[in-house]
């Protein structure tokens, strides 16, 4: 029997490039050098569970990977001819990802299983259009004892049955590396990576439950954390490391890296003294669990950058949204992170529940002083969108402030689907676009000041090519002469006054 796990198709009927996060969110951009594809990892853990415990023929195809459209990805799949197709779609490309899975099964008589963020909120919608089976949560084990031959009235995690309870990530071999190379994600890689960098997972889950946040609420369905045996992921480095000269460090690419302070001085310390802190790291922190000790602990051993989600600069938004932070205490720990030799990295979302034009600006305001003093050295920044599963979408949804039914909308890169009394979408996308203009500015003002211009093409020619960097500088470039341009927005709130920014 053959088995095909796959990745949702890579490029939209709107000819978009797309960039799926497993367990967060999928955007689509049209410029294709500025894309890049992250890791499957769910996926990937699946594909390796299948191939050690049955013995079926397994294979793992990234249509994000390949940047294949509907019909190419179509095509390469066809070709496996596959008994059951395991698909994971976020909510962004749910609709085309399900056009293709039924016009496979129209034509081999494949079974179809839907896993993931889209088919853990609205399983009996997919029920309902062909697809056999839907694993809710974390599926791995549950998409196993399905294709082992197990009842599927018993299977927990298969709906309508029980959840599953949250899996021992210790019993889960390494994720698949043999259908596809996990260097490849690397190439590009995500664009505020430094090095040839390889996605790894430490830990698994998080201790919070942001009221926007898909893990938290959709796959896992509570604050949860849990660590790898240390022993085990020094393993798998020394394995990456020797399976890939050309790799130059790793991407710690979970929820919360950070969440036991023991478990990170344990693992630094095991990094140094297997000789691995030649490597490059970076991971995903929650900045309140970041101290002296442990940044110093995590520079010793390698790593050069710590990532933090620091959303707005509004208290009462983030209290109304289950993520309170100390908009003081997070600068501190900023400027200690710099005094240490780590660099910094802050994401933000604009359109938050709760927030309005003038706390959005004032966040806007508060990256680029970040940004200028030295304190953020790279800034993400998305529109606030309400994945179904969270409480965000329940919220919005309930309250008539959705303007949007067409899942491919529900991309944070580009649209606001939702539109607040007195906070308008169209006034959310054009404080987004101010945002992104700000940062470029401020980041560009930087590099001037501390000469490091030509330090940065240099870096990007090397990551993208000769032609990608070109076009990176020309873009750039571009960006300075629109900041300085008179910029109006003539889109207008529920009320009808015009917005000037």
């Amino acid at each position: 029997m053959k088995i095909v796990i796959a990745n949702s198709i890579g490029v939209d009927s709107r000819g978009y490039y797309i960039i799926h996060s497993p367990s967060r969110w999928s955007e689509g951009i049209k410029n294709k050098d500025s894309w890049f594809a992250y890791y499957p990892w769910e996926l990937a853990y699946c594909s390796s569970l299948l191939k050690k415990y049955t013995d079926h023929e397994v294979k793992l195809v990234d249509g994000c990977l390949e940047r294949l459209s509907y019909k190419a990805y179509l095509e390469k799949i066809k070709r496996e001819s596959p008994d059951w197709l395991i698909m994971e779609s976020a909510t962004r490309m749910i609709d085309e990802n399900l056009r293709l899975a039924n016009e496979l099964k129209k034509e081999s008589g494949a079974r179809i299983v839907f896993v993931g963020h889209h088919a853990s909120a609205f399983p009996e919608y997919l029920l309902k259009n062909r697809v056999d089976f839907v694993c809710v949560g974390e599926y791995e084990y549950t998409a196993l004892e399905l294709i082992q031959g197990k009842d599927p009235e018993f299977i927990p995690g298969l709906y309508p049955n029980k959840r599953r309870p949250l899996l021992d990530i210790n019993s889960l071999p390494w994720p698949e590396d043999e259908d596809v190379s996990r260097l490849n994600y690397g190439m590009p890689g995500e664009p505020s990576s430094e090095y040839l960098e390889i996605q790894m997972y430490a830990s698994r889950g998080c201790r919070r439950s942001c009221d926007f946040c898909v893990a938290g609420n959709v796959y896992y369905a509570q604050p949860n954390w849990r660590q790898r045996q240390i022993d085990d992921i020094i393993s798998e480095l020394k394995y990456l490391r020797n399976k890939y000269p050309k790799m130059e460090g790793v991407f710690f690419d979970e929820e919360e890296h950070n969440a036991s302070k023991d478990f990170i001085l344990k693992l630094t310390d095991t990094i140094v003294n297997a000789g691995l802190n030649d490597l490059h790291y970076e991971a995903m922190c929650d900045v309140r669990s970041l101290d002296k000790e442990t940044m110093k602990a995590m520079h010793k051993a390698g790593y050069y950058k710590v990532r933090i989600g620091i959303e707005t600069t509004s208290l009462e938004v983030l209290c109304n949204n289950r993520k309170p932070l100390d908009i003081n205490r997070i600068g501190k720990t900023l400027e200690e992170a710099k005094e240490i030799g780590l660099k910094t990295y802050g994401t933000f979302m604009i359109g938050m529940p709760g927030s309005s034009r003038d706390a959005d600006l004032n966040t806007v305001k508060y990256i680029e002083k970040m940004i200028l003093v030295g304190l953020l050295d790279n800034v993400q920044i998305s529109i606030c969108t309400p994945q179904p599963g969270t409480p965000f979408y329940e919220q919005v949804n309930n309250k008539g402030y959705l303007i949007s039914r067409d899942f491919m909308d529900y991309d944070g890169g580009r649209r606001a689907v939702v539109s607040y009394p007195g906070y308008s979408n169209n006034s959310i996308e054009s404080v987004m676009a101010f945002a992104f203009r700000s940062r470029e500015h401020a980041s560009f003002l930087r590099k001037l000041r501390e000469r490091k211009i030509l330090s940065w093409a240099v870096r990007t020619y090397r990551k993208y090519g000769f032609l990608a960097a070109t076009l990176k500088l020309l873009k750039r470039l571009r960006l300075e002469l629109l900041h300085f341009l008179p910029r109006k927005t003539q889109k207008k709130n529920p009320q009808g006054t015009s917005l000037s920014i």
